[in-house]
């Protein structure tokens, strides 16, 4: 039925992606008028993610998943103060994910690949695709606190060498690697 996904700055578990989302902070501040403290809310927001793994991409990927899934494209931008890096590449990681060569750094956990192209691409392979936005990247704190809203995750979506790379995969199976130029890094969001 479906031939080839993308996942555009995803992430997984959700308990994980939410508490590190800049788009939590309200939520944060009304919990936290029930709770203690953080790690009160945390624990709590740990418990409710057994609810959600049935629905979410954690839940899909526990064992045994019997159904095969089709070739899928996972890009990420490190930066991202909506959805944390981390998560994609545990999503990425539960995937069983693998990576280009020319990439912005290594990634624990996932194996290299070469490009897919049109006749060698399987029911089951997923790649991941990293972009570095190395200003956005370093103002991201280094503590437990919130980032600020800083494009990462709506500019990834609109970077023109992400856009070639879902075009050609959308259109022909094929996932290039497209940091050969570059390594997928760029100076700071442009958009």
């Amino acid at each position: 039925l479906i031939d080839r996904a993308v996942l555009g700055v995803p992430g997984t578990p959700f308990a994980k992606v939410m508490t590190r989302s800049l788009a939590f902070s309200d939520y944060d501040s009304l919990l936290l008028m029930n709770f203690k403290n953080n790690r009160h809310v945390r624990m709590v927001i740990g418990l409710v993610q057994m609810a959600w793994d049935s629905t979410e991409g954690s839940g899909f990927l526990a064992e045994p998943v019997n159904e095969p899934s089709p070739p899928i494209l996972i890009q990420a931008g490190l930066g991202d103060a909506t959805v944390p890096t981390g998560a994609a590449e545990a999503l990425a990681r539960g995937f069983g994910a693998r990576v280009l060569p020319n990439r912005p750094r290594d990634i624990y956990g996932l194996n290299e690949t070469v490009e897919i192209r049109p006749g060698n691409a399987q029911m089951g392979d997923v790649v991941l695709t990293e972009f570095l936005f190395e200003k956005e990247f370093a103002m991201l704190p280094k503590n437990d606190v919130f980032g600020v809203d800083n494009g990462v995750h709506v500019c990834l979506r609109i970077d023109h060498m992400a856009i070639e790379q879902i075009k050609v995969f959308v259109t022909t199976g094929e996932i290039l690697d497209i940091c050969e130029e570059d390594q997928c890094i760029r100076e700071s969001i442009g958009c």
